[in-house]
């Protein structure tokens, strides 16, 4: 793709993952899949430097909403909840629970991917996060069912910084959706 993009001299628009950042930016070998974003975004930015490849780039915050990926290993944690939810299954926390994710509905991560397409600002980056923290153990609570904590895993990322997750306000964008809000919605319907 980013030799179709350099020979056909249109930018590429990668969608990257907030996973590269996390435990103080040393998760780049902690998974194949944020390896993968790593290297990914790595030679993107390389192909700028030697062919001036054109690019943007944008950074997901722990995404839920419709079409969420619910089943296999690339499932995230409100799918996870969800599925468990609606199986009446105790919701699995890994221990300790208190790291803490910015959750990101889907809508307003399309519309902010609209809003850096028609910008047409070339080799930006925008890290798309609502930069409100939640613990996972708090996200859990808000199910309002049993709750099991499960042994810590490998190649769990325990730290997120939703500081830096500027990509709203570069965008002049306000978030429509909160995870809590979706949560309530949910256990409701």
């Amino acid at each position: 793709m980013i030799n179709f993009c350099l020979k056909k001299k249109i930018p590429i628009f990668y969608s990257g993952s907030s996973s590269i950042f996390g435990n103080n930016f040393k998760v780049q070998n902690l998974s194949p899949y944020a390896w993968k974003k790593s290297k990914g975004i790595e030679m993107i930015k390389n192909y700028s430097k030697w062919f001036g490849l054109k690019y943007i780039i944008t950074y997901f915050y722990n995404v839920y909403g419709p079409g969420q990926i619910i089943n296999g290993p690339m499932k995230a944690v409100v799918g996870i909840f969800e599925q468990q939810y609606n199986s009446k299954k105790p919701l699995t926390v890994v221990r300790p629970g208190t790291y803490k994710r910015d959750f990101t509905h889907i809508k307003d991560i399309i519309n902010c991917c609209i809003l850096a397409l028609n910008k047409k600002k070339f080799n930006e980056e925008y890290r798309l996060g609502n930069g409100e923290l939640l613990s996972i153990l708090d996200l859990a609570k808000l199910f309002n069912c049993k709750i099991k904590m499960i042994s810590e895993r490998k190649g769990e990322r325990m730290g997120q910084s939703a500081k830096k997750s500027n990509g709203f306000k570069k965008l002049n964008y306000k978030p429509k959706y909160n995870i809590k809000s979706y949560i309530s919605d949910f256990i409701n319907k």
